[in-house]
């Protein structure tokens, strides 16, 4: 029987575990209830991604690429069995506010057809005009192997936003990785037939590639 106007420690320590395992088994039966509801959310964000940044397809092969600015998630799209495009998705935590993570999707000759932020949590106004079409048209038809992926503050081919530099820098950056990771992936000669899906489960088939 625990005295409530004068506890002992041990007595203290009882409550504060019961309360632990309640808090603990709440938040468990929340995630069991809502785990397949969020991955099916997750998914539909993905599948949107990559309809912004990929020509028409009807299966995808997944793999890691390793560079030397870290991994990047590529998803190699196909159609009637040839490969269309890729989607490469790479991050960093360059931003004002810490991670940006950018899909950018490429054609078979390594032209940008499109950029989605995945992960953008940078100041509404300003960094967030990222997502906004003035800036990420510029990506549109950009050719890395013939521009360069920086902002022109910094002798680059990118239009920075106004009042927003640092932004604009890490969007650029994870643009530039994704192109790295795309040499690398291509370098490599994958064979992009072998073990494609027909859905873009990020943990579908997964290989890895180093550089």
């Amino acid at each position: 029987m625990i005295d409530k106007k004068n506890p002992t420690i041990a007595q203290m320590v009882i409550v504060l575990l019961v309360i632990a395992a309640v808090c603990s088994a709440g938040v468990a039966t929340v995630y069991a209830i809502t785990k397949d509801t969020i991955a099916e959310t997750n998914a539909k964000k993905l599948q949107k991604s990559l309809s912004e940044v990929l020509p028409e397809y009807d299966k995808t092969d997944t793999l890691t690429v390793k560079t030397a600015n870290g991994n990047a998630f590529c998803y190699i799209a196909q159609k009637d069995g040839k490969t269309v495009g890729y989607a490469i998705k790479a991050s960093n935590t360059n931003g004002y506010n810490g991670l940006v993570e950018i899909l950018t999707g490429f054609d078979q000759m390594g032209k940008i057809i499109n950029t989605s932020a995945t992960v953008l949590n940078e100041t509404p106004g300003l960094g967030q005009k990222a997502l906004e079409p003035k800036f990420k048209e510029q990506f549109q038809g950009f050719e890395p192997s013939k521009k360069t992926l920086k902002v022109k503050k910094d002798g680059g081919d990118v239009d920075a936003i106004s009042a927003a530099t640092i932004t604009s820098r890490a969007y650029t950056l994870a643009v530039q990785q994704a192109f790295d990771a795309l040499q690398t992936l291509l370098g490599n000669k994958v064979d992009t037939h072998s073990g494609a899906t027909s859905s873009a489960n990020p943990n579908s088939d997964e290989r890895e590639i180093n550089n």
